[in-house]
């Protein structure tokens, strides 16, 4: 992605759309005090998703949790819509454990003034699944975004 050497922080922030599906995946590393701490680094992040989401109208950008975590913590997943882009704000969170059931579903509007978060424990080792639908930009066809995130001994 061009533009984005200019932002330096501690960890990579990363933003990739899923081809023509209305939802763009925002990965989100940074701590919150240090995301304050550093304006640039949130104005890069959002700057970012900005040209990404003017490629498919209707945007729902979502945040990707961490690959791994250590059991017994929390790992945050959230949405936001971006009030200019326009389209739908709809999104389903559905989160899989290591027994395959599901234990964590959200679903609504995604709010256009600032970010959704919810903190979501990993109380057993193994993988997590998670899922985030969107409708397709002029449809009313969701697509699913899919994301693992692994739980380990620490």
């Amino acid at each position: 992605m061009e533009g984005r050497a200019g932002v330096r922080t501690g960890r990579q922030v990363i933003a990739a759309a899923v081809a023509g599906a209305g939802i763009v995946a925002v990965v989100q590393c940074l701590p919150a005090s240090a995301a304050a701490a550093r304006p640039g680094a949130s104005a890069g992040l959002v700057s970012t998703a900005t040209r990404t989401a003017s490629a498919s109208p209707g945007v729902v950008l979502v945040n990707q949790p961490s690959r791994s975590v250590c059991v017994g913590r929390k790992f945050r997943v959230g949405v936001w819509f971006q009030r200019f882009s326009g389209g739908s704000r709809a999104y389903r969170i559905a989160i899989s454990g290591p027994r395959h059931r599901r234990f964590f579903y959200r679903h609504g509007l995604a709010p256009a003034s600032r970010w959704r978060f919810w903190r979501v424990k990993a109380g057993r080792v193994g993988k997590y699944l998670i899922s985030y639908s969107g409708h397709r930009p002029g449809t009313a066809k969701w697509t699913t975004y899919r994301v693992t995130t692994r739980a380990r001994r620490c």
